[in-house]
């Protein structure tokens, strides 16, 4: 008897093949999944922890203070002049000094003018002086002996010797003499007159130094022929300065705040030229009429006082600094320590602890702190965003 293997048929064994297929897929997968899942890192927590900021404190002190305003300014000369020809003529001498930057003293002749014109003026107006005195003393002499000859005609009208019309002639005659005399005498006044124009006219025609100082701008030279009114240079004072800055209104207002008169307050003045510093001390004098339009604020003078240093010229950019009446048990503390109107922090523990505070004079970049701290507090001057009550600090700065 023969036994037949059996044989799968082609269509059953393509079957087996595509079941496979997907199971052989699944158990690849779950293979990778599994080793994904063995080899991947293991991730820790992280820590919570507390950041410490390192901020700059200021102890609180108590003490007397002296505000300050600091500005910007310019020095000037007190005094200024455009020096001008009072006379027409040509220029025939200048002083050796007679140039740009020069320093000059009160009384030094400057520039010469041709004088011959008026030495000539001069000399014709004495002479008509003297011709108008003599008449006038003739005059003089003549009404003199008009009034001797009324006198005797009015003696020999009482006797009766001359008749009333000779003695009304010799007062007629007395009166026309007189008044010659008054008329030759304002002739003399006139000449008079003449005479000293003439003398200043020839004065005049040296140009002097009215005060000691620099010159600058000079405009002349010997061969100009120069007219009245001509500028010939300009001097500035050597002796006398100003400083001139602006306050705005906000610090002018502060400083009347505590002040009731600013002129008389000393100002320390600072001259930084090249590597020297120069300090000079001032005093106001004046300020200005108005508020200006361009700066907004006041312009205020304060005269220079002490020994001037040799090197000092007008139009020097200095920095002002004004004091105010001092204020007495006050704490000076940055404007940028305060949050919000009245909010400081202190430092106690080192953590932030929010104190209100309401006792405090405004100075602009400071405030001057009167009460609400305890001396010895210590004040957070460190602004940062996240300052906030219970923050962790760590105090590595004291101003």
């Amino acid at each position: 008897m023969r036994v037949q293997a059996n044989k799968l048929r082609p269509s059953e064994g393509m079957r087996l093949s595509k079941l496979a297929m997907p199971v052989l897929v699944l158990l690849a997968g779950f293979f990778i999944f599994s080793m994904l899942v063995a080899t991947k890192p293991e991730t820790k927590p992280a820590e919570n922890r507390e950041i410490i900021w390192s901020v700059a404190a200021q102890k609180v002190a108590y003490q007397t203070y002296q505000p300050r305003i600091s500005a910007f300014g310019e020095l000037r000369a007190r005094r200024e002049v455009n020096l001008r020809a009072l006379v027409s003529g040509e220029v025939i001498a200048t002083s050796a000094v007679f140039e740009n930057g020069a320093s000059v003293a009160k009384g030094d002749v400057l520039l010469e003018i041709d004088p011959f014109t008026y030495e000539n003026q001069l000399d014709d107006a004495r002479a008509q002086l003297k011709g108008a005195k003599a008449v006038l003393k003739e005059r003089n002499a003549a009404a003199k002996l008009a009034q001797q000859e009324k006198a005797r005609a009015a003696q020999l009208f009482k006797k009766g010797t001359v008749s009333k019309k000779t003695l009304d002639d010799k007062t007629t005659d007395v009166t026309i003499k007189a008044a010659r005399a008054e008329q030759q005498q304002s002739v003399v006044d006139r000449i008079h007159v003449q005479v000293k124009k003439a003398k200043r006219d020839l004065a005049n025609t040296k140009v002097v130094a009215p005060f000691s100082g620099y010159l600058a701008n000079i405009n002349a030279r010997e061969g100009r022929v120069l007219n009245p009114n001509d500028q010939v240079g300009t001097l500035l004072d050597s002796d006398n300065f100003d400083v001139v800055f602006n306050l705005s209104d906000a610090d002018y207002g502060r400083f009347l705040e505590r002040n009731s008169e600013v002129v008389g307050r000393p100002v320390n003045v600072v001259w930084q030229i090249g590597g020297e510093r120069i300090e000079l001390s001032a005093e106001i004098e004046r300020v200005g009429a108005q508020i200006s339009q361009a700066t907004r604020g006041v312009d205020v003078f304060a005269r220079i006082v002490g020994k001037l240093p040799s090197n000092l010229r007008g139009g020097a950019f200095v920095t002002v600094e004004l004091l105010a009446q001092p204020v007495p048990d006050v704490m000076a503390i940055k404007k940028d320590a305060l949050y919000g109107s009245n909010n400081l922090f202190t430092i106690e523990n080192n953590r932030l602890v929010r104190r209100t505070v309401n006792d405090f004079i405004d100075d602009g970049a400071q405030i001057l702190l009167r009460s609400g701290l305890q001396a010895g507090d210590m004040v957070l001057v460190t602004r940062f965003n996240e300052a906030a009550p219970g923050v962790a600090v760590k105090v590595v700065e004291r101003p």
